[in-house]
């Protein structure tokens, strides 16, 4: 079983979005599916006390949905908020907390703020039959500070069952490290496995869905645009061949206009070189290569030209990218495709792609994300702008990148 690292999660909930299953849902399910695997554990909860401890950020949104679902279900109901502010941080999870904040009959409401956990919450933890642990999620690095700290010593104090969600908090969920961390009877990972999972003890994980489309793992989209943009650095050197008009002029001027050091090499045909990978239309056998072919008119659908690179992947032992059409990328273990947006229409716009794909694969560690945002990037703007215009065309891809970054980029 696929395991999934946090960079790979922001991936599939960005994508999702992009294909339009939004961050909400995708919530609503997580929470639902947290919820239904407490009560299958637990049997009945109407004579239990169920605490449910939510952070401020979205794995605490899941939590804070699981207590909905919940309420009314348990003999008693209490949600911990700890948030230094008092409130949740992102949008999802306030819209996960308001309801909540009205449900007075059946949810007794902490906030934890202050540096020191009070007596009256850390009593309610420690008398629980039950504990649901959302404090963290996929974001935790490094030593854990208060009032969290206090929160999870509590918790590991406490008699109940404790049902951690995605990650025993305090956990770096790609690594396993954790100087104090929640010790989880059970966990329930959203999605699939994390590389924690196996590494370090974590009571039984179970695997739960949340109903993120299959193709956000497949789609080169906005996700895959934010890992690799986020890596993005000035400085890098790519060699891109000069004799083959304008696919190698396409390719030039986006990874010029990438901030990268794009210097022009004499080929015999289309030829691009990054750091660690090479792009081209024929296999040299040397170093990382990708290779690139035209689709054909045999590719007629997005499930019949991944599997043509797919298999082609299989045939010659590495990576290929199938230009035209979705733009279909393969390893033979991994694809990247966009049937979304404009497709390609001229070389110009084709060699932008190639180049940018170049800049971004000496930055990005995930050569597939790399070529994802490539893909996406390029294609998308198309919206704004023709091919046929040059300087605006490659303008308005810069935009989209800078776009990617934020403002912080």
């Amino acid at each position: 079983m696929r395991s999934y690292r946090s960079i790979d999660i922001e991936v599939v909930d960005l994508n999702s979005e992009y294909l339009g299953v939004g961050r909400r849902t995708l919530m609503e399910n997580a929470g639902n599916a947290v919820a239904r695997y407490v009560m299958e554990q637990e049997g009945s909860l109407s004579s239990k006390r169920v605490v449910v401890i939510a952070g401020p950020g979205n794995n605490g949104g899941d939590a804070l949905v699981a207590a909905r679902h919940l309420a009314g279900l348990c003999g008693s109901l209490s949600v911990v908020l700890v948030s230094r502010d008092g409130t949740p941080k992102t949008e999802e999870a306030s819209d996960a907390f308001r309801p909540l904040t009205n449900m007075s009959l059946s949810v007794r409401l902490f906030r934890v703020t202050e540096e020191r956990l009070g007596e009256d919450v850390r009593s309610y933890i420690a008398g629980s039959d039950v504990v649901i642990d959302g404090l963290f999620g996929t974001g935790v690095r490094g030593s854990v500070r208060e009032p969290y700290r206090s929160v999870i010593e509590a918790v590991n104090v406490a008699a109940g069952r404790v049902y951690s969600i995605d990650v025993p908090s305090g956990l770096n969920p790609d690594t396993g490290e954790g100087e104090l961390y929640v010790r989880a009877d059970h966990t329930i990972c959203l999605h699939g496995l994390k590389p924690f999972a196996g590494r370090v003890r974590a009571g039984s994980i179970a695997v739960r869905s949340i109903g993120a489309p299959p193709e956000a793992e497949t789609i080169a989209g906005p996700g895959d645009a934010a890992v690799a943009v986020r890596q993005l650095k000035g400085g890098v050197q790519v060699r891109i061949s000069k004799d083959s008009g304008a696919l190698s002029e396409g390719a030039l001027a986006a990874a010029r206009s990438l901030g990268a050091q794009a210097l022009a090499i004499g080929s015999s045909s289309f030829r691009a070189e990054a750091r660690s990978v090479s792009f081209a239309f024929e296999r040299t056998g040397a170093g990382s290569e990708v290779l690139l072919e035209r689709s054909s008119g045999t590719d007629r659908s997005v499930v019949e030209t991944m599997e043509v690179a797919r298999r082609r992947s299989k045939e010659i032992g590495g990576a290929v990218w199938r230009i035209g059409g979705v733009d279909a990328f393969h390893t033979g273990e991994q694809g990247k495709a966009n049937w979304i947006e404009p497709a390609h229409s001229n070389d110009f716009s084709v060699g932008a792609m190639i180049g940018a794909a170049a800049v971004l694969a000496s930055c990005c560690d995930d050569l597939h994300y790399a070529i994802g945002a490539a893909i996406y990037l390029t294609r998308r703007a198309l919206r704004s702008a023709s091919a046929e215009d040059r300087t605006s065309y490659i303008e308005t891809l810069v935009e989209e990148v800078r776009r990617t970054r934020g403002p912080a980029g």
